[in-house]
């Protein structure tokens, strides 16, 4: 009796625990406390080395002309080819049942190209479930890497995005930019929770509030919050930014609160007025679009009469970009247009009126002038003063445009010196343009609030001792005769500048800049996925598997976030 109880007691022991020298005998890993073979994907039903045992002698014994550490390379190829592609598949944001296409091209490619390594393509698992688990691996890491890095953050800023997705599922994304004592940044999406209620903000408070806790950062260190202006949002007692604020202070510290500044710059373009004319002209491009027949007639004419473009395009307001595109598009095919309608003898025809064309060409101008200003902002990795010099240089174009047109003046309207705009009508342009320029004013005016703090830190040489707070002044004079620290200023782009910076030469000076390092960008989303598998695909847009030796093969998972 002892001898069986003694049995059955190894038995669940070795049956409990996942040996690591499987990996290297059996090819064999454990994922999600499952004993996963690497080479085709499947469990054992029992974690036993029995099983284990089993399955690779008869299912894989080929592979034991591996010895030493070719073996060890063998399974390290194994595992990494198909993180690699659950990454690449998760960057591009396909569905993961996508992996299963992949293998076949592979195998179709390698069985033309190199027939003798089709069998070692076949090998690389990339079923729905296998990238489903790598994907949730690698995100996992991720997460990880950012709870480590957050441990030394001296400040911190969050962005928050509410949007509802196609399946009309409110969802709050959670962005986090923080910066340890040695200007390192680090910038991760931190969370992303589908809201099942009510979207008030005391519901999207505690959403933030998890995901603060969830990496354990100190409220007392957070220095900013932008969001994308909802009522819910900026609501001054109840609002998210309310609340935070309220926090914030109630820990010691001090928040600066933002508006999505692409966000602002759209609401902007949306002033300018004459939203008649584009009406006008997304009602002709549906009468053309909106019916197979037309639209392919439509096409073959412009073929026929080998046009520049071979289609009009669609104006969808979700798309900030398109207006802009539309109209260019359209002013530019106008008279094509118009004599297509007109031989098909169709209801809407392109207005004759020298003023509605002379309308469209304004729009035309201003709009282009707005798209360029929308992609400056949408660069990768911008910091708060960089995006506010291009509102700013953008606000200064404005009045220059005003001064031209009073002067009659068309150097920088090139669709209005197309038709041979009429002078009397010039004023009213000069007028939406100023407009659009007070616009700009209102909307930014919390941008301006902190114009003294933005210019300390985008030109700490240049800005004068006087205009800064007395306990930065001293320490000012001391950085601005610094010449090495200048030489430095002058060669190194901002970001980079900072980290040069002594903390103990001049700790003031590299406290307040951490602020100007806090601004934060958007990432599109896909509305098919389940909250886990959403947020963990997020995690995984943008990143790059790092390069491992073999030593490091048990951690191929890892990514360097």
């Amino acid at each position: 009796q002892f001898v069986k109880m003694e049995r059955q007691r190894q038995w669940h022991t070795d049956k409990g625990h996942f040996k690591q020298k499987w990996e290297d005998d059996y090819f064999f890993a454990e994922i999600s406390s499952k004993a996963v073979c690497l080479i085709c994907q499947q469990s054992v039903a029992v974690l036993k080395e029995y099983n284990i045992r089993r399955h690779y002698e008869t299912k894989h014994a080929v592979f034991s002309r591996y010895k030493g550490e070719a073996r060890k390379k063998k399974s390290s190829e194994l595992t990494r080819a198909s993180y690699e592609i659950s990454a690449l598949i998760a960057k591009s944001g396909r569905s993961f049942s996508t992996g299963d296409f992949v293998k076949e091209c592979l195998s179709t490619a390698a069985s033309i190209m190199c027939p003798s390594q089709e069998r070692v393509f076949s090998q690389i698992s990339l079923s729905r479930n296998t990238v489903t688990r790598r994907v949730e691996d690698l995100s996992r890491d991720i997460r990880d890497q950012l709870t480590v890095k957050s441990r030394d953050f001296v400040a911190f800023s969050l962005a928050c995005d509410e949007s509802t997705d196609i399946s009309d599922s409110a969802q709050l994304l959670v962005f986090v930019r923080g910066i340890n004592a040695d200007m390192e940044i680090t910038q991760e999406l931190a969370g992303l929770e589908t809201l099942r209620g009510t979207t008030k903000g005391e519901d999207l408070f505690a959403v933030v509030s998890r995901v603060v806790d969830k990496y354990n950062l100190s409220w007392d260190k957070m220095v900013g919050i932008t969001t994308d202006g909802a009522p819910a949002m900026i609501g001054k007692k109840a609002g998210l930014t309310a609340l935070i604020s309220q926090k914030v202070s109630e820990c010691g510290g001090k928040v600066a609160q933002y508006h999505c500044i692409l966000h602002q710059e759209q609401l902007c373009a949306k002033t300018i007025g004459l939203a008649d004319v584009v009406r006008d002209v997304v009602k002709i491009i549906n009468c053309i679009r909106s019916k197979a027949l037309s639209h392919r007639q439509f096409r073959a004419f412009l073929d026929e009469v080998d046009a520049q473009y071979k289609d009009i395009l669609y104006h969808q307001e979700v798309r900030w970009l398109s207006r802009g595109t539309v109209l260019k598009r359209f002013f530019e095919l106008r008279q094509l247009i118009a004599e297509f309608l007109s031989s098909a003898s169709r209801d809407t025809q392109i207005p004759t009126d020298k003023r509605w064309i002379f309308d469209v060409a304004f729009m035309v101008d201003i709009t282009d002038l707005l798209n360029n200003l929308n992609v400056k902002l949408q660069g990768k990795e911008q910091i708060i003063t960089e995006l506010f010099d291009h509102i700013k240089a953008f606000q200064m174009k404005l009045q220059l445009l005003c001064r031209h047109l009073s002067a009659g003046n068309f150097a920088h309207f090139p669709s209005l010196r197309d038709v041979n705009v009429e002078v009397d009508r010039l004023p009213e342009y000069g007028e939406l343009l100023s407009n659009l320029n007070k616009e700009f004013d209102l909307r930014f005016v919390d941008f301006k609030k902190t114009a003294g703090d933005m210019e300390l830190f985008s030109q700490p040489f240049s800005v004068s001792p006087d205009s800064v707070p007395e306990h930065l002044q001293m320490e000012l004079i001391e950085f601005q005769c610094d010449t090495e620290l200048r030489r430095k200023f002058v060669s190194l782009p901002l970001r980079d500048f900072y980290p040069h910076v002594s903390k103990q030469r001049y700790p003031q000076m590299r406290k307040n800049q951490t602020f100007s390092l806090m601004n934060l960008n958007k990432i599109k989303l896909r509305g098919t996925l389940t909250d886990s598998h959403l947020l963990a695909e997020l995690f995984c847009m943008g990143k790059e598997l790092r390069t491992h030796d073999q030593s490091e093969r048990t951690n191929l998972k890892k990514y360097d976030s």
